[in-house]
């Protein structure tokens, strides 16, 4: 059984390509309204497996010794032709003799044969690894439908530790706090700093991946007063617009500028580039930090895109995807 815990978590911005059990994106009717988003949300994803996150080696009574042929990175998907899905399923499958070991690595899934080592001090096989079934994170929603169907973050989540893309296996929304803002350092943007609760579950998740997270929303999780139409991205245009996001207590809505609208007859993750001009924002936290990824961009009274990334040498700069792309 997969376990939840307590997280503090920094938010970052990362992100991968799964498999999503609704359809990924539709076409939205014209003039379709949606309840307008801008506020935060927990995000917990389950993974197909159990990520490798790092090789840590086994204590034996001769010192550290590594099992070979697992990696950094890799996915393990069964042992000895049993799925594990905890670490506790590794302990009832792993014995002292060969394991056969099936593996996704990159695109390709392997067996690899290892033979585990006994620790010192547990007296049982191990494979000297450090795993998680789950990852975590914290985002912005951009839109909700009336039928409670949610849009988040603008693009997809991986691991922040590996940097790896995960097999998508559902997951949770949940409820998040604010703590504060890390601002942006040479090279590193800065980051909203939350706190989720893992036992406050306010929806589920069915799809994961490049445009983003979607699913689906209880009723008592997001605000109904508020609902705005969905722009099509050929509406969008140069100029003054503003984004929707919350730094502080609740959301507030700040000036921006769209620097660059690209017309784009495909579905593609950057769209348009903008700048923070408020400068209210750009006091409280330098202009675009990891976590407002989602964040609802608004020109002439409509959703025109959401924010997803921040340009590195210059945090008052940012890419958006147009709303008409996003998984809905």
């Amino acid at each position: 059984m997969k376990k939840l815990r307590s997280i503090l978590i920094c938010v970052l911005s990362a992100l991968m390509i799964c498999v999503c059990f609704f359809p990924q994106y539709s076409a939205f009717a014209d003039g379709e309204r949606v309840y307008l988003g801008g506020f935060p949300i927990g995000i917990s994803v389950d993974i197909d497996g159990l990520l490798v996150e790092n090789v840590t080696g086994v204590e034996t009574e001769y010192g550290m010794a590594a099992v070979e042929g697992i990696r950094q990175g890799d996915i393990i998907k069964s042992i000895n032709g049993k799925a594990v899905d905890s670490s506790d399923d590794i302990t009832d499958v792993l014995s002292s003799e060969l394991a056969k070991i099936e593996i996704l690595r990159g695109n390709e899934n392997i067996v690899v044969e290892v033979t585990p080592i006994i620790e010192a001090y547990t007296g049982k096989p191990k494979l000297g690894v450090k795993i998680k079934d789950r990852i975590y994170g914290v985002g912005t929603v951009t839109f909700v439908r009336g039928n409670g169907r949610f849009v988040a973050l603008g693009h997809e989540i991986c691991d922040s530790e590996t940097g790896m893309h995960v097999p998508f296996d559902g997951g949770h929304a949940h409820a998040c706090k604010l703590l504060g803002v890390k601002r942006g350092t040479k090279g590193e943007a800065g980051a909203l700093l939350a706190t989720l609760m893992p036992d406050k579950i306010t929806g589920t998740i069915d799809c994961n991946n490049g445009f983003g997270v979607a699913g689906k929303l209880t009723g008592g999780s997001y605000d109904k007063s508020q609902s705005m139409e969905l722009a099509h991205r050929d509406e969008v245009k140069p100029g003054a617009a503003v984004i929707r996001t919350t730094v502080d207590g609740s959301p507030e809505e700040f000036e921006i500028e769209i620097i660059k609208a690209s017309k784009q007859a495909e579905r593609k993750e950057k769209g348009l580039v903008f700048r923070v001009t408020d400068k209210r924002l750009l006091e409280s936290t330098g202009g675009i930090v990891r976590g407002m990824s989602g964040s609802p961009i608004i020109q002439n009274g409509k959703i025109v895109a959401a924010c997803t990334h921040v340009f590195l040498n210059d945090f008052t700069k940012g890419y958006g995807v147009y709303a008409d792309f996003l998984n809905n």
